[in-house]
């Protein structure tokens, strides 16, 4: 019997997902001995969660006891 072949898969996450993003980051930062501080993406996820918070606390404070 023939020795096995591995068989060739496609990237580990599709081009733009975070994940992409993360691993290019990780690989990236091993290379360069660097770790790179995405401030964008954490600016945007804080608003984020603001937003969700202030929002929770505006229905919440509506609901009847």
């Amino acid at each position: 019997m023939p020795p096995r072949t591995p068989r060739r898969r496609g990237p580990l996450a599709a081009t733009g997902s975070p994940v992409e993003a993360a691993v290019r980051g990780l690989v990236t930062g091993a290379q360069q001995d660097t770790v790179p501080l995405p401030l964008l993406p954490l600016a945007a996820t804080a608003l984020v969660t603001a937003g969700a918070l202030a929002l929770t606390g505006a229905l919440a404070s509506r609901r009847s006891p």
